[in-house]
């Protein structure tokens, strides 16, 4: 599953935000595609994307900030 540019774009500023490394960032990004796989997507559109706030809290997930 591809996901569109603005995706990445904005998966990666979460990244950054977060201060992931290049192992984290593409890690994370295996993550968001499990989640929505288990149903746990977000709520941007109908292949449970996920919208900016929706990736603020699942980084907080993927990094055990919770």
């Amino acid at each position: 599953m591809k996901m569109p540019k603005k995706d990445i774009i904005q998966i990666n500023e979460i990244a950054r935000e977060f201060k992931m490394n290049s192992d984290q960032r593409k890690e994370f990004g295996y993550f968001l595609e499990e989640e929505k796989r288990l149903g746990y997507g977000g709520t941007k559109n109908d292949r449970g994307d996920f919208i900016y706030q929706e990736l603020r809290e699942k980084a907080r997930e993927f990094l055990g900030l919770n």
